[in-house]
């Protein structure tokens, strides 16, 4: 997984499929964990993208 595109692209997908999942189970306490995993995903393909643009 050497192309940024590929590796954003990942992130973003799983990020995607976890607020999902996370958000039609909120009640539980696992879907708001699934939320925050989503968001940091979300939040860690952002920074990926930050990192490769400075170095």
């Amino acid at each position: 997984m050497d192309n940024p595109l590929n590796v954003m692209t990942t992130l973003i997908i799983i990020g995607l499929f976890c607020l999902a999942f996370g958000y039609n189970w909120r009640a539980r306490s696992w879907g708001i964990a699934l939320l925050m995993f989503g968001m940091a995903c979300m939040f860690g393909s952002i920074i990926y993208r930050v990192s490769l643009a400075i170095s």
